[in-house]
């Protein structure tokens, strides 16, 4: 038998090294504050030669800046050294039936600056050509700060950039990053909104105790995304977690449509309006699903029977998830975000006896900043991190 090769450990370089310890710099003082290099090297367990050096090369590249010093408590005050958050920034866009929102967030996913588009009523060709158009603006308009952009779409999205299909959109395989890599060089990335939920959501958990996060986001359609360890759960083609589109019963095999799923088509926010309407729980001036909801939390019989009706049958399918994928904790969004109090516990109970680990049940805390922040540390990700902006 011939000998087995031996493996050699990887050896970092000196250039990866120090790029490594200038992202941890970086990393302490975007979490912790100013600091000086004195406090940096006893909590880095770094020599004060290291630190004054991976300082200086930060501020060479403009991320750090001085910020004053620190109050004296004896002896030479210390210069305190502290993030740039303008330096580089990126640059995030969701887009839904109704607007473009944009965001340009430091490169802690901290939201700098708000903006949006309406677009509702415009063409599924109008609703692109806007989004370009919007990215070139802030391109311009960021000057030469821009690190990388994320846009986050209602839909499943293949690695290529293609939304497979986002019927809130009227988009059908649809090449949503060749467009944009026309008005721009700075790295793009297309992903599912649902999916950057649950990557922001669990981001801001930043909790060991949590494995796998499960976010179900209730909008027109409804959608999930999956983070194992830290990592998104993409799938084929980019389309895990479209929890919109699984069967409510056996009548789903014949719901054969390019469109909304067999699911969301009656538990959507729209499906659940019109169920009420049709039951007579709601009137048919009611503008949104959240009538039925107010009405229920106020008491209403009817209305609190039809939300009994949603929790089963989410609880129903939210079993099936976690025989699944086994969840620690799954989050809500959407109309449900709106209305856990009343919804949570409801579901709590269903699932109670009918899973193997009962998984905690929590609001998305972000909001509808979620998708944002979340198409932006995506972004980030891909383009390479921290260690891809911390090298002169």
């Amino acid at each position: 038998m011939a000998e087995r090769e031996q493996l050699t450990p990887r050896v970092s370089s000196s250039n990866d090294v120090s790029a490594h310890n200038r992202v941890r710099v970086l990393e302490k003082i975007m979490r912790s504050g100013p600091a000086s290099r004195v406090a940096l090297a006893r909590d880095l367990g770094m020599s004060p030669p290291t630190v004054n050096r991976l300082t200086s090369a930060l501020m060479r590249i403009g991320l750090l800046e001085h910020a004053g010093s620190d109050v004296a408590t004896g002896g030479r005050p210390s210069m305190l050294v502290s993030f740039q958050p303008r330096s580089k920034v990126i640059l995030a866009l969701d887009i839904w039936e109704s607007a473009i929102e944009i965001a340009v967030l430091d490169l802690a996913g901290r939201v700098l600056e708000r903006a949006s588009i309406p677009i509702e009523g415009t063409s599924p060709e109008k609703k692109l050509e806007l989004l370009v158009q919007a990215i070139a603006e802030w391109d311009r308009r960021l000057n030469g700060s821009l690190a990388t952009i994320g846009v986050s779409v209602p839909g499943p999205v293949s690695g290529a950039g293609h939304v497979l299909l986002a019927p809130a959109l009227d988009w059908y395989n649809l090449d949503v990053l060749g467009p944009i890599r026309k008005v721009t060089d700075v790295p793009a990335v297309i992903e599912n909104d649902v999916n950057l939920i649950a990557l922001a959501e669990y981001r801001h958990l930043h909790s060991p105790d949590h494995k796998t996060l499960v976010a179900i986001a209730v909008f027109q359609g409804v959608g999930a995304g999956i983070v194992e360890e830290g990592t998104l759960w993409r799938g084929n083609h980019g389309a895990a977690g479209q929890f919109g589109r699984m069967l409510r019963d056996v009548s789903g095999l014949r719901h054969h449509t390019r469109g909304f799923g067999h699911l969301e088509t009656e538990l959507g926010e729209g499906g659940i309006l019109q169920r009420a309407i049709e039951a007579r729980v709601v009137s048919p001036e009611v503008g949104s699903a959240d009538a039925v909801f107010a009405a229920a939390e106020e008491g209403d019989p009817e209305a609190l029977g039809m939300v009994e009706t949603v929790a089963d049958e989410y609880a129903f399918h939210l079993v099936n998830v976690c025989a699944m994928v086994a969840p620690d904790i799954v989050v809500f969004g959407g109309l449900f975000e709106r209305w856990s109090e009343l919804l949570l516990p409801m579901i709590a109970a269903r699932l109670e006896g009918n899973v193997i680990h009962l998984p905690e049940l929590r609001t998305a805390e972000l909001g509808d900043e979620g998708k944002l922040i979340g198409a932006g540390l995506n972004a980030l990700d891909a383009a390479g991190g921290l260690a891809a902006l911390v090298v002169d």
